[in-house]
């Protein structure tokens, strides 16, 4: 026996297995069963939502010899005849394939006749609005003076091009997007019957993958069902649909969140090891910030948010950590990438520069990367991680010629007596990540962002971290040409000739925050 798809074989018979459209199908059932029925519907929605199984539904209950609840009793020998397919006075026409002129005059001319053994001849237009303009206008003339026994049930996905003539003469109901947890209900069902086990979390992802279509939800099922066995991991169902797993995008947003960009690059550098589309990558995470904003911006984020309760206070967790302009400016970031990186042969390192845009928005242009930069010190200030230092005093102002004079010459070498190294160093920080950033020194960057300090020892510059696995990928990164590309930063940025060391430090302080210094790189 030749073998039925799910989306198939669990098609819903009666108006109660409708998966979350009970706003419509509620009042088609008072129609029935107070024999209000109408002589034209229109359905309206997006794919897999149930229009074409709710039209089948109704062209059952309207001839039904014996309606329950309004529902069709799917015994009698009306309802039996038409899900066999063996009476024809039910006609399904695609108006994808058949959109002229000719199809419709030919169904005007049918639809004279009574039907051979229903009381109701009903005509389903599936998406109608491929119909040409002269076939529109055929079809309003038979729904203006409709004959008796004649009843219409058109579908779809783009309501907003049936013309308002078709509109006005048509019962409209809007079908929405089935949620994540109906989907999710539904699909536990089967799996039930089958006898088939899943990981929560993989059902959980699989009804996600599916936005908000109960077909596409039952396709992706049908097709990790055939992986083999009687069970399926979230690993296994990850692996095959390629999705980015909500791991690799909790991780690039605290990343952001604590403005540190090895930790980015790190799982960055396990997702392509796993061999998937950058793209894929940046148009989930494009969602995720999504619900970040979403989040940030309304009161109750779970009446806005198709996703679980843990999901939820994951997004509420780490939107807390970064400011509401912060958030925007990385969305806007995250959507500019999505328009480019189509076109490009290496989506990689363009999601690896916008990811580091995300995350230092100096890096950035414009008056959004200002505002959330501005975002980034309030957060901070806010969570206690920087301290206002007290105002220095204010240096005499030199004449505007003579300081663009002196920003173009190169800062002279450092003197290498205690303490002025480090000193200039990290005073300077920030502009010798700028340089880096211009030059394209990502593994210096990298290094950059896990230093927690930095001493002077014996006339070297020495770099000093607060983490083992830190300091073994920065020593691992910074040696070759990067070492020799992060002196020329220092040199030009911080006026240091030295060499460069790396070592441990136990712990670390907090650091003093000087608005003066910090702010010139706006």
């Amino acid at each position: 026996m030749a073998y039925t798809a799910l989306y198939r074989t669990w098609r819903p018979l009666t108006f109660d297995d409708v998966v979350g459209q009970s706003h419509i199908t509620n009042t088609l059932k008072n129609e029935i069963t107070l024999g209000r029925v109408g002589h034209a519907y229109l359905f309206c929605g997006t794919r897999g939502t149930g229009k074409t199984s709710t039209a089948r539904i109704l062209s059952r209950a309207m001839n039904c010899l014996s309606p329950k609840d309004g529902n069709p009793c799917n015994n009698c020998e009306n309802c039996k005849g038409i899900l066999e397919g063996k009476i024809l006075d039910i006609t399904e026409i695609d108006a994808a394939s058949n959109n002229g002129v000719d199809s419709i005059r030919d169904l005007r001319e049918e639809a004279r006749f009574e039907g051979t053994r229903l009381k109701n001849r009903i005509y389903i237009i599936d998406e109608v609005h491929m119909l040409s303009t002269s076939a529109f206008n055929a079809l309003l003339k038979i729904l203006e003076e409709p004959p008796k026994h004649v009843r219409f049930i058109l579908a779809t996905t783009e309501a907003h091009k049936v013309p308002d003539t078709i509109l006005s003469r048509c019962q409209r109901f809007d079908f929405k997007r089935i949620r994540t947890q109906d989907i999710e209900m539904q699909m536990q069902r089967i799996l039930n019957a089958d006898s088939f086990t899943v990981e929560e979390r993989g059902i959980r992802l699989m009804a996600e993958k599916a936005d908000g279509s109960m077909r596409d939800a039952l396709s992706i099922l049908d097709q990790c069902m055939a992986i083999g066995g009687n069970s399926l991991s979230y690993a296994d169902i990850a692996e095959f649909i390629g999705a980015t797993s909500g791991e690799v995008l909790y991780g690039l947003a605290s990343a952001i969140s604590e403005k540190n960009v090895a930790k980015a690059m790190h799982v960055l550098s396990g997702y392509a090891e796993e061999g998937k589309s950058f793209i894929r990558l940046a148009e989930d995470f494009s969602k995720y910030l999504r619900s970040l904003m979403l989040c940030k911006f309304t009161a109750n984020p779970m009446d806005t948010l198709d996703v679980t309760e843990d999901t939820a206070e994951e997004l509420l967790a780490v939107a807390e950590k970064i400011s509401s302009e912060h958030i925007v400016y990385c969305l806007e970031t995250a959507t500019d990438l999505l328009a480019k990186m189509r076109h490009l042969s290496d989506p990689r390192v363009a999601f690896e520069i916008a990811l580091i845009k995300m995350i230092h928005p100096a890096f950035g242009e414009g008056t959004e990367a200002l505002a959330a930069r501005l975002g980034q010190l309030e957060m901070q200030i806010k969570n206690g991680t920087i301290v206002w230092a007290a105002p220095q005093k204010t240096p005499s102002p030199v004449p505007k010629e003579v300081k663009q004079e002196k920003k173009e010459m190169p800062k002279p070498a450092v003197k290498t007596e205690s303490g002025a190294l480090s000193e200039s160093f990290l005073k300077n920080r920030d502009e010798v990540l700028g340089y880096c950033m211009k030059n394209n020194l990502l593994q210096v960057m990298m290094v950059l962002e896990s230093v927690a300090t930095a001493e002077d020892r014996n006339g070297r510059l020495c770099l000093l971290f607060s983490d083992p696995d830190e300091l073994g990928a920065a020593k691992g990164m910074l040696s070759g040409e990067s070492l020799q590309g992060f002196k020329k930063a220092i040199m030009e940025k911080a006026g240091i000739s030295a060499d460069v060391e790396m070592d441990l430090i136990k712990s670390t302080g907090g650091g003093v925050f000087d608005p003066l210094s910090d702010l010139e790189s706006f």
